[in-house]
């Protein structure tokens, strides 16, 4: 049985948002996706950068992770936005994977 969330040091890492309204249906915020990144020592590798829309709701960020980059448990956070204050609507996901 393999895990999908291990990687090998210098492969691209495929990071994903699905974002849905309370109804259920995928939607796209109109203030977008952002996906920060941590590596195992705590650095932060992306701060709050632009995720791709693909279709209505799905949104996908491709890292590349280099041959020397720190192996170990690696964090990601996706926000949206849908909205402006004081009626903006935040959606959170997070997640990880393993550079081995």
């Amino acid at each position: 049985m393999s895990n999908v969330n291990v990687y090998q040091a210098g492969e691209t890492v495929g990071i994903w948002s699905y974002i849905r309204d309370w109804d259920g249906v995928y939607t796209s915020p109109d203030q977008g996706v952002k996906v920060t990144l941590t590596d195992p020592t705590g650095t932060v590798v992306l701060d709050a950068v632009a995720m791709t829309p693909l279709v209505a709701g799905k949104f996908y960020y491709l890292y590349n992770t280099l041959a020397a980059s720190p192996l170990g448990w690696w964090r990601y956070f996706c926000k949206s936005q849908d909205g402006l204050a004081p009626d903006d609507f935040y959606v959170i996901n997070s997640g990880g994977f393993q550079l081995v």
